[in-house]
């Protein structure tokens, strides 16, 4: 099923950190905390959105939904 939201992510790439929109290529940043920050300020400007983080090892860490979510956690 097809997401109506952009997805931003931040994943390692060759010792940096990418931030990519919709598996476009937006940014590199030299520190993760940098492209964290832009991710989240791209996501929140663009709603719905999302923002999925990954850690050093390219495993999903955290992430966070702008507006409404249209797979909210049961619960």
């Amino acid at each position: 099923m097809a997401s109506d939201r952009t997805v931003y992510r931040v994943q390692p790439e060759r010792g940096q950190w990418k931030l990519s929109r919709d598996e476009a290529k937006v940014q590199h940043f030299e520190h993760k905390a940098d492209a964290v920050a832009e991710g989240r300020k791209r996501a929140r400007a663009e709603q719905p959105s999302q923002l999925v983080v990954h850690d050093h090892h390219g495993k999903i860490e955290g992430e966070s939904t702008y507006l409404n979510d249209p797979f909210p956690p049961r619960g």
